[in-house]
């Protein structure tokens, strides 16, 4: 089934080198996903989710609906056959009656001016519709996957940054404490220095907290208990630049509209509304149908057959008007499919601007926040350098200290924020990989 397919490959091939290879089975929605005890990997966590969410269980139950809603509409095409069967028995003033009977009945509708035919037609395009709408559950849910588990990521980045911190305002306490002791130092240094570690175990609290919150919500997409979700394996390396430049971005609009399985699924509902049209206009009409019946009655010994067959025309009147209503209905509904088809293009279009200019501010992000990090070690390294000197003062290695730790955070958010953004780039203009996509997931440290 493709939309299965597609699910394992849509966004996990954004962050995983040389996409997936998953064969073409059929999707059993009973599916059971195997939970690794540790080291989750993104393609094992969007299977899981996939098995597991509420959202996939019940877009499928639902495609399930429309294609048995086919089957009914495809039954109309054949003979409608009947048995009856009877057995009575009397008795009165002492004799008795005893009676047995059978018949059969056939009919078939010969002509209907198309009913049928708008029926069934009707019911394939809402099958289709329903079928995109499992691609765009599949598509999103696996976004969301995606998303979570970059976050988790995120957050254990930032703890390992706070980490560093800490170990740095740790030293500066002690080396603060020690120039206090020998006569060099002053208690305002030591204060100073305390004050900027109790900060950083702050940060290292709040990113404790910011760390449960992402493994939660990463729980959530899976349709998992919080915990039960098991450590998940780092990712390694940080895509190149992407392949698009500002003058793509036309074709780029024009791509997603083409891609995505939102579009695709209101198409189909405009067909669908326009043979519901077709149907309700055949309503009005007249039906033509052949019936053939044959019986059998046997009572006190006794036997009698019969048989009949007819012609019926059905000429139907609209004395109360309701069946043009159907039909203005059947119009109406026709026009509000169209205008969210025009709705979904114009918001897929946004979606696609937006994330491509989002993919590109992150992008520069990520260059810029390398650079402060480089900088901001080099800087904390000679206020240290000069305090251990005694040339320096200690506000200028907590000053130092302190921009150091907030390049770091925005280091570790930058490279993060820069593989969300092209995750949705690549689901907002259908894709299931971008060009030039170089990272696996590996275990890797957040130290620069």
């Amino acid at each position: 089934m493709t939309c299965f397919i597609y699910a394992r490959t849509l966004l996990a091939s954004v962050l995983l080198s040389g996409g997936l290879s998953v064969s073409a089975t059929e999707y059993n929605p009973s599916c059971q996903a195997v939970l690794p005890a540790m080291n989750l990997s993104l393609d094992a966590a969007i299977s899981y989710g996939l098995c597991q969410n509420p959202n996939t269980q019940e877009i499928w139950a639902q495609l399930t609906v429309q294609q048995q809603a086919l089957m009914i509409a495809k039954d109309s095409r054949y003979p409608n056959l009947s048995v009856q069967g009877s057995a009575t028995s009397s008795r009165s003033d002492g004799n008795s009656n005893n009676s047995l009977g059978a018949q059969a009945r056939l009919s078939y509708v010969l002509f209907d001016f198309g009913q049928r035919d708008a029926e069934q037609w009707q019911a394939e395009a809402l099958l289709t519709s329903a079928q995109f709408n499992v691609d765009t559950t599949v598509a999103t849910l696996s976004r969301d996957i995606v998303n979570a588990y970059l976050a988790v990521l995120k957050a254990q980045g930032q703890i390992e940054a706070a980490q560093q911190t800490l170990l740095a305002t740790t030293k500066s306490v002690s080396s603060a404490e020690a120039r206090y002791k020998v006569g060099t130092g002053t208690p305002l240094d030591v204060l100073q220095a305390k004050a900027a570690h109790a900060q950083a175990r702050l940060t290292q609290v709040q990113a404790n907290s910011q760390l449960a919150t992402s493994r939660g919500q990463l729980a959530f997409a899976m349709g998992l208990k919080p915990t039960l979700l098991p450590s998940i394996a780092p990712i390694k390396d940080i895509p190149p630049d992407l392949a698009f430049a500002a003058q793509d971005i036309e074709s780029l609009l024009i791509q997603a509209v083409a891609n995505r399985s939102e579009i695709k699924a209101a198409q189909a509902s405009v067909v669908a509304a326009e043979k519901a049209i077709l149907s309700a206009q055949s309503a009005n009409k007249p039906t033509v149908s052949i019936s053939a019946s044959t019986g059998l009655q046997e009572s006190s010994g006794n036997n009698q057959t019969s048989g009949s067959i007819g012609l019926t025309v059905d000429v139907p009147f609209d004395l109360g008007g309701g069946k043009q209503a159907r039909v203005r209905q059947s119009e109406a509904q026709k026009n509000a499919k169209i205008a969210a088809l025009s709705r979904s293009q114009q918001t897929i279009e946004q979606q696609a601007w937006q994330a491509f200019y989002s993919a590109q501010s992150a992008q520069e992000t990520i260059r810029a926040a390398q650079e402060s990090l480089d900088s901001s070690d080099k800087a904390a390294k000679v206020a240290i350098g000069r305090y251990d000197a005694g040339v320096g003062t200690m506000l200028e290695v907590l000053n130092a200290q302190s921009q150091l730790a907030n390049s770091h955070q925005q280091w570790v958010a930058a490279r993060y924020d820069w593989l969300v953004a092209r995750t949705q780039l690549a689901y907002a203009l259908g894709q299931k990989s971008l060009p030039t996509t170089e990272f696996t997931s590996a275990v890797e440290s957040t130290q620069p």
